[in-house]
């Protein structure tokens, strides 16, 4: 287990003992990002009421309002939480966390795309290594439809080495086995940004495509993506409103029409996008369109061109970073996927689930006894 013996202890007491400061004086605990770790709704609503009271009692600070601030988005009070981001610049107009904060209130619930890039701008010349308004700033300019603007921050993350060696490595190795002029669709920030910033940063790959599939409800995006990539147009008019629905009708028309390889990242769910296609497990990626790797290809392609040595880094601080850590059960998942399928040799099957295991033991994931027996069957064969 990666989390065992003294290290466990000396977390548990860290924490506690962070805990007890923190009650000593007062203050809640500080409200996680939600796609670090989320809460319930009913968590929320506590954190933010915790935290009005801690300020009602100690006082405004800027840092305070981004916490109560958080936990009113979280919970769906949207105009309260941007009254609060605005209080918080207002109080501490340099202070990198009130301004990448009121920036995301503004971006993604007022509209106000102008607004927020000034904010976001500023907290660059005041932060210029603060790794979450640099994401925050390249996805604003997504949101705005301004890739290439996008692409350049993007830049600038890679070379400030915002993006830790997991994720970077795990973009890498999204990016490295995908035909010529794939499409790789994505999920989130871990599977957008890293792969756009060594597109960006390194030039990787710079033939796939990645589109976030999330931003492809935004009709400014979406007019965007097609004009940098023209084939990517489909056949017939689309439809100008957005919405929930307009990413699963693009994405049908691009997998109907069949113009370019299109790939899922195994982070995409597909009944959030409400679609069910056939796909190809490729290692971290499904091919859904295209002709793409043999099944013993795709087994080479993660034993041998994987950079898999950053996925059990006993130097990373893994329980600071809990997404990360679940980013890598990606690997088991893929791996196992691979060994359990047909045309791989015996010998590749047993290497697959030989890593795998090593990764799931070493996160302790709940998969680990699951591919243990996988392991000692495929062994004693």
């Amino acid at each position: 287990m990666r989390i065992g013996g003294l290290r466990w202890a000396l977390g548990v007491w860290l924490l506690l003992g962070a805990c007890g400061a923190s009650q000593a004086f007062g203050q809640p605990q500080p409200v996680p990002k939600m796609s670090e770790r989320p809460l319930d709704k009913a968590s929320y609503v506590a954190l933010a009421k915790q935290w009005r009271e801690y300020i009602d009692r100690h006082g405004e600070t800027a840092d305070a309002l981004v916490n109560l601030g958080m936990a009113q988005r979280y919970s769906g009070e949207m105009e309260a939480a941007r009254a609060v981001g605005k209080r918080a610049v207002e109080l501490e107009p340099d202070n990198p966390k009130a301004l990448n904060f009121y920036a995301i209130i503004l971006s993604v619930s007022g509209g106000d795309t102008a607004e927020a890039l000034k904010l976001l701008e500023k907290c660059r010349a005041v932060a210029p290594d603060y790794g979450d308004a640099l994401t925050t700033l390249a996805a604003t300019h997504l949101r705005g439809g301004g890739l290439k603007k996008a692409g350049a921050v993007c830049k600038t993350i890679f070379e400030r080495r915002i993006v830790s060696r997991p994720i970077q490595d795990y973009a890498y190795n999204m990016l490295i086995g995908l035909p010529e002029g794939a499409v790789l669709v994505t999920n989130g920030d871990s599977d957008t940004f890293p792969p756009l910033a060594l597109q960006a940063g390194m030039g990787l790959r710079p033939d796939v495509v990645v589109v976030n599939r999330i931003l492809l409800n935004l009709p400014v995006y979406v007019d965007s993506l097609l004009r940098e990539h023209p084939f990517l147009r489909p056949r017939g008019a689309l439809k100008a409103e957005g919405g929930a629905n307009a990413s699963r009708s693009i994405i049908e028309r691009w997998l109907a029409e069949g113009k370019t390889p299109i790939y899922f990242a195994a982070t995409v769910n597909m009944n959030d996008l409400g679609l069910s296609p056939e796909t190809v497990i490729e290692g971290l990626c499904r091919r859904a369109v295209g002709k793409g790797l043999t099944p013993e290809e795709a087994a080479r392609l993660v034993l041998e061109r994987y950079r898999l040595d950053s996925a059990t880094d006993w130097d990373f601080a893994w329980d600071l970073a809990p997404t990360v850590s679940g980013m890598m059960a990606n690997y088991v998942g893929s791996m196992v996927a691979l060994a359990q399928g047909e045309g791989v040799p015996a010998d590749l099957k047993c290497r697959l689930l030989g890593k795998a295991d090593a990764i799931a033991e070493f996160h302790d994931l709940s998969s680990q006894a699951h591919v243990k027996a996988l392991l000692k069957k495929c062994e004693t064969r």
